[in-house]
């Protein structure tokens, strides 16, 4: 079993405080001296950039937070592309003799198989000046593009609907909950870090799934329904189809503000950590201006605000948050520590089979 982690607990006085404090922030980011970030002239056309997001209110909060202040800075105009980080990565590969994304945010493990088939650039440490302030969990080993944020696998669930806050994974099969329990397909990364969970606490690990199949197979006659999105776990809740998940912090943190009742709790077990990341592709003609966009993205002032917006914790150990909106991520270095990671190098070498495996589990 993995130690207790206390840092997670959601609350309305919490989204409040965040709120309060997006309200009196108002603005974009202030700006900080970047590396050649004053050689570029307004009488110049601006470069263009092409980056990817995730859609929905972090993509919003990227646009007007990153993207605007850094236009305005660089004299650039960045071009936003919807998709999430298996469809990036199947672009990259479609278009690897002439790419058109300048950078890609991953939040599945894709930059280890993409730096594997050389699809990404390492980080140019010379342009990444603020590298040297972002928490060691943050940099990437193998030299390539590092976390711009941190978020956590764990459990959320209709407060109105279930009184007595969840305390462990295993209260998902809470026969009380029968029927309404949300299933995330292992197509989504939260489904598949879910699965890999339930391998762990039943004596596997990433190399051993079978024990991780055979528990969720039981789980299957409390299932509401199997959505692989998050506007489809949104809905599960809004419907109140489903009154408990294994789902996404900072994704609560978004539900919540919309006003859904929706908690998040840290099972006692451990919860299971994203490290959302930036990747400068390789091939891309705008390599430089893409470098100084990505160490734009771990400015202090632009992850505050995007945790402010989104929920999602900074990789930057500078940034200062309320206590309030502290605790309902996983801020600060004990609490990033304390994250179960996955070994992505087994869990890309395995995906396929273990998808289709998913797939017979699901289909009986």
């Amino acid at each position: 079993m993995f130690a207790k982690k206390s840092w997670m607990k959601f609350s309305a006085a919490a989204v409040l405080s965040g709120l309060l404090v997006i309200t009196g922030c108002g603005g974009a980011a202030t700006p900080t001296p970047d590396a050649k970030a004053g050689d570029n002239k307004a009488s110049e056309p601006p470069k263009k950039l092409i980056v990817t997001s995730f859609g929905g209110d972090y993509e919003t909060a990227q646009k007007e937070y990153l993207i605007k202040p850094f236009e305005k800075e660089f004299n650039a105009k960045v071009e936003v592309v919807t998709l999430y980080s298996a469809d990036a990565l199947v672009r990259m590969r479609a278009e690897k003799n002439a790419p058109t994304l300048d950078v890609v945010q991953f939040s599945g493990g894709q930059e280890v198989q993409a730096a594997k088939e050389g699809l990404i650039l390492p980080i140019d440490e010379k342009a990444m000046t603020n590298l040297k302030d972002l928490y060691k969990a943050a940099l990437n080993p193998g030299g390539y593009g590092p976390s711009i944020a941190f978020d956590a696998l764990g459990i959320i669930y209709n407060e109105k609907k279930i009184t007595k806050a969840p305390t462990s994974w295993n209260d998902l099969w809470n026969p009380e909950y029968k029927g309404h329990v949300g299933l995330v397909d292992l197509t989504n990364t939260f489904g598949l870090q879910f699965a890999v969970m339930n391998a762990k606490l039943a004596g596997g690990d990433e190399n051993r799934m079978g024990p991780g199949f055979e528990k969720i197979k039981t789980l299957l006659p409390h299932t509401a329904a199997i959505v692989a999105s998050t506007p489809d776990v949104g809905n599960l809740f809004a419907q109140e189809e489903a009154w408990i998940a294994a789902y996404d912090s900072g994704y609560a943190f978004n539900f919540r503000k919309k006003g859904q009742p929706i908690k998040f709790v840290v099972p006692k077990e451990g919860a299971m950590a994203t490290f959302i990341n930036a990747q400068v592709v390789k091939g891309t003609k705008n390599a430089e201006l893409a470098q100084q966009f990505v160490n734009y993205m771990l400015r202090p002032e632009v992850q505050q605000k995007f945790a402010e917006q989104t929920g999602f914790a900074p990789s930057n150990k500078n940034v200062k948050l309320s206590d309030d909106l502290a605790a309902v991520m996983p801020y600060g270095e004990a609490a990033v520590n304390s994250l179960v990671p996955l070994n992505w190098e087994v869990v890309n070498a395995n995906r396929n089979a273990w998808t289709t495996e998913w797939n017979k589990l699901i289909s009986k």
